[in-house]
């Protein structure tokens, strides 16, 4: 997994190289609502995708991380397909569905039946390489890709590429001082439950990270976002004070985040010092959305392969997930 890491902005570059070079023959519809379906890391994809553009897109988009898709998928709905493997059986399941109601399907795997059924199919699609064997590993490959189809079915503007590029050159730029500060916060965090907190623009990426540290540092750890934690969760910070006290908070912050959010988070901080837990303020650098998003995703991997050196774990397998799977195969035969 180390090596994945280090290979995240010769992926990004790759990305946009896949990007440029597919030539992707879609129908321009009155789309009235994108569905992005997906699990695990390619349905992470689709989630920090939608936050990026929530702003800028006309049309509502929804993430579904399930086998079902919502009842109002229709002729007028672009679906997405993500899936890394390209077999994922709850999105084959949804797919299956959005066919049944007529929806635009495009998709965006590495092989597998998705793509079999593409092909069968003539619904447009994109490949990407499928050596690493690791879902969480490709997240460069998701987002930017989905980036392109969305501009290939003309919901977005060719603008987006600048922000692409910038972010690889930033990540290229600060690569050691990412490690540096990624080493820093592993120890932070080490025999501590993380607690990560950001703007509710930011909870995809905060929900990376935990996925991050559940996957490859093989342990638990929890998220929310500001405001709608101030209306419910900040409550809970009372009990139980032995557990409270073993937590380090990570706050993230970007240059976007809302002028209240910040007044927020700093309101908060004694809160949370009251109770015994560490607070750390984790910086984006950066000038569009997209850069800030994929420097603190590539921080956060970082720190989440350290975390595991530090936890004497082995960041690449993942045995329960495998052990599951196979179960639940049993149970179909």
């Amino acid at each position: 997994m180390k090596t994945l890491v280090e290979q995240f902005n010769a992926q990004m570059r790759d990305a946009i190289r896949i990007g440029q070079s597919t030539n992707l023959s879609v129908a321009k519809c009155d789309y009235r609502n994108i569905v992005i379906a997906g699990m695990g890391g390619s349905g992470i994809g689709g989630s920090v995708v939608s936050s990026i553009l929530f702003d800028r897109l006309a049309v509502p988009v929804t993430v579904v991380k399930s086998y079902d898709i919502p009842a109002f998928v229709d002729k007028n709905t672009l679906f997405v397909a993500c899936s890394f493997s390209g077999n994922t059986e709850e999105t084959l399941a949804a797919v299956a569905q959005a066919q049944a109601k007529g929806a635009a399907i495009v998709g965006i795997m590495t092989g597998g039946e998705l793509q079999q059924i593409a092909e069968q199919h003539h619904y447009p699609h994109i490949l990407f390489p499928g050596e690493s064997k690791q879902p969480r590993a490709n997240m460069g490959y998701s987002v930017f890709l989905l980036f392109y189809m969305l501009e290939a079915c003309g919901l977005i503007d060719h603008g987006f590429e600048a922000d692409l590029q910038e972010t690889v050159a930033l990540c290229e730029q600060h690569e050691m001082a990412i490690r540096t500060q990624a080493q820093a916060l592993a120890l932070a965090l080490h025999e501590r439950l993380p607690v990560v907190y950001a703007d509710a623009r930011l909870e995809s990426t905060a929900v990376r990270f935990q996925q991050q540290v559940n996957e490859n540092s093989k342990q638990l750890c929890h998220v929310n976002a500001f405001p709608e934690m101030n209306h419910n969760e900040i409550v809970g910070w009372e009990h139980p004070q032995f557990l409270l006290a073993k937590t380090a908070v990570l706050l993230l912050r970007t240059g976007y985040d809302h002028p209240r959010v910040r007044q927020r988070m700093e309101l908060c901080r004694p809160v949370f010092e009251a109770q015994g837990a560490t607070v750390t303020d984790v910086k984006a650098e950066g000038q569009s959305l997209t850069a800030q998003i994929f420097y603190l995703t590539h921080l956060l991997d970082w720190t989440s392969v350290y975390l595991a050196e530090a936890n004497g774990a082995d960041p690449a397998p993942v045995a329960v997930i495998n052990r599951l799977k196979e179960e639940l195969a049993k149970l179909n035969g």
